[in-house]
């Protein structure tokens, strides 16, 4: 059963994995690095909901360019508990997810029900989440906690990045970024998230999510960042394999956030083979961030 943690301050690393890797969701309050990083991400964005809507690459290019940014979530992450000398993480992305009237905007933004866990493979792999601007249960994430324990049919073992990007390159945009539900998903006990600016939810890569579509007439802006431990991959730690069968682990998508070392430098196979219960994956130390949740 997940259990929903309101939490006041930090928790050590150790104790925070315990909670996260049996299915909790964590909610850390008034974070007071976050504060800047509202400010910072607001003053990229335009002033208008039409200039926003013809300028979203290259808002979230300066977002990724942007040092200050980093310093921002790096310390909001400590404020919490992380330890930075034995934590990997991923690359920052701030998703602006358009309302879903607007001409054009499509699916701009969201991602449907999934597990990350189904693409990177990573069980140790823990989601950052916190939102720019308010938000609504219209314009949120939504988590659906009755699958934790459940298997849910899916199309993770076809799921390959590079055939992914070569086809998105070549022009064929209707590709999924991550892999799908193959059988109808129960939504009857959706967990929508309702978080304020300041606040930072966490959760396991390995729980079912999406992004809720968007019926309001404003964009929804977040933040996300996922982290593996190393402490964790190297013990062992970590949420159980319901029903992934990603062929790799691209653990070379995280690196250690002190000095950028590839956490496949930092861990062996057996390290990562041990902790991936049930899968005889191959490792691939591959650099290339996946799509986002």
């Amino acid at each position: 059963m997940t259990t929903l943690h309101v939490v006041p301050g930090a928790l050590a690393d150790e104790c925070r994995s315990e909670l996260i890797f049996r299915g909790d969701l964590l909610i850390f309050k008034d974070v007071p690095a976050l504060a800047g990083l509202c400010f910072l991400v607001d003053s990229l964005i335009p002033e208008t909901l039409a200039e926003l809507e013809a300028s979203v690459d290259e808002v979230q290019r300066r977002f990724r360019t942007d040092s200050r940014v980093e310093q921002c979530v790096r310390a909001a992450l400590e404020q919490v508990g992380v330890d930075p000398t034995v934590t990997c993480w991923d690359r920052l992305h701030l998703r602006v997810q358009l309302p879903s009237s607007r001409p054009g905007a499509g699916d701009a933004g969201t991602l449907g029900v999934h597990r990350d866990t189904w693409s990177s493979n990573v069980y140790q792999q823990v989601n950052w989440w916190t939102p720019v601007r308010p938000i609504t249960a219209e314009r949120t994430i939504a988590l659906y906690p009755a699958y934790w324990g459940a298997r849910l049919a899916n199309t993770s073992a076809g799921w390959d990045l590079d055939e992914i990007r070569s086809r998105r390159k070549a022009g064929i945009r209707d590709v999924p970024l991550v892999p799908q539900p193959s059988e109808p998903v129960d939504t009857s006990a959706e967990l929508r998230i309702v978080i304020e600016p300041g606040d930072l939810l966490s959760f396991s890569g390995a729980h079912l999510h999406a992004s809720v579509p968007n019926s309001t007439p404003d964009p929804r802006l977040s933040v996300e960042v996922r982290t593996v431990n190393i402490d964790d991959v190297k013990l062992g730690r970590g949420a159980p394999n319901i029903d992934g069968a990603a062929p790799r682990v691209p653990i070379g998508w995280f690196r250690r956030m002190t000095d950028g070392t590839s956490l496949a430098a930092l861990v062996d196979e057996a390290d990562v083979s041990a902790s991936n219960p049930g899968r005889p994956a191959s490792i691939a130390p591959d650099h290339t961030p996946r799509g986002r949740a």
